[in-house]
């Protein structure tokens, strides 16, 4: 009877060793798939700022999203594709940036609202969507904290307004240097380029009417020199020189009246772009940001 109780305390005994065994195994299996991931995060982000500092953004790129893919919650992975988008963007690759931006969205984190917001605004505004950009940089006004950021941000929805033709939208929460630049381009106006076109029927004219004092002054010496040949050859009977000459002229001609149209939009992409540099002449935003762990994203000017 007691042989048998030892027995049974024996297997006993040898069955708690194999569970524990079988317990301290995968707590080694999980210790060791923390480490990779850790380990994967810091090469990752370390070999990415690397490469941001060499100008190699798309690479950057690529090393944040394998950062994410290994990211052991949401949270984090979407720090990681926030810092993608944002490497892409410096290297312009605004398609590519836009979509890690969607997978940032996708996961619903308050934490990178302003962020997601300003990323987001410099993408539009890059592809030239003029009312999405508009959009969020008005949301960038409401949610940005702190001078610069509104700065930033107002400036930013004037440049927005500005291209998409609300001149009148684009001073509203402007003040001083950027206020001035936007009232200087409401005080201006526009070339018509009707009007550019009606003028160069006298060769030089359009292009004076924009500006253009070198182009106005070719299109008026060409023109009249070939209006000469023409006068001359006819007068001596040279038809066949006349009609080469003929065939110079008209084509001159029909440019002067061209050309005084596109010298007027011309004139018009000239005078916004100048306002639009006027408001750019602001420090822009800096992502700052520890390697490990990746819990928060400061921003300098």
């Amino acid at each position: 009877m007691k042989h048998g109780q030892d027995a049974r305390a024996a297997t006993a005994g040898k069955g708690s060793c194999k569970n524990l065994v079988r317990h301290l195994r995968r707590i080694v299996a999980v210790a060791g798939f923390l480490l990779v991931v850790l380990h994967i995060r810091a090469d990752s982000a370390v070999l990415a700022r690397a490469l941001e500092q060499e100008g190699q953004h798309s690479l950057a790129a690529l090393e944040y999203r394998r950062a994410a893919l290994a990211a052991t919650n949401a949270a984090d992975a979407a720090r990681w594709h926030w810092l993608a988008a944002h490497a892409y963007a410096a290297g312009h690759e605004w398609k590519l940036a836009g979509h890690m931006l969607d997978l940032v969205e996708e996961t619903g984190l308050s934490g990178l609202d302003v962020p997601l917001v300003w990323l987001r605004a410099e993408q539009t505004l890059a592809e030239r969507d003029w009312p999405a950009a508009d959009f969020y940089f008005d949301s960038l006004v409401r949610r940005a904290e702190g001078a610069e950021w509104q700065a930033y941000a107002q400036r930013g929805r004037s440049i927005a307004r500005l291209r998409r033709g609300d001149v009148a939208g684009a001073r509203g929460g402007l003040e001083g240097a950027p206020l001035e630049a936007a009232e200087r381009y409401a005080a201006g106006r526009d070339r018509r380029p009707w009007v550019g076109g009606l003028l160069g029927l006298v060769p030089g004219l359009g292009y004076f009417y924009s500006g253009e004092i070198g182009n106005g002054v070719r299109s008026l010496l060409l023109n009249s020199l070939f209006i000469w040949g023409l006068v001359e050859t006819a007068q001596d009977d040279q038809w066949a020189v006349f009609s080469v000459l003929a065939f110079a002229e008209f084509t001159w001609y029909s440019g002067s009246i061209y050309g005084g149209i596109d010298a007027a939009h011309r004139y018009n992409r000239r005078r916004l772009d100048a306002a639009v540099d006027a408001l750019r002449d602001v420090e822009r935003p800096r992502a700052v940001y520890d390697t490990l762990p990746v819990l928060t994203l400061r921003f300098e000017f």
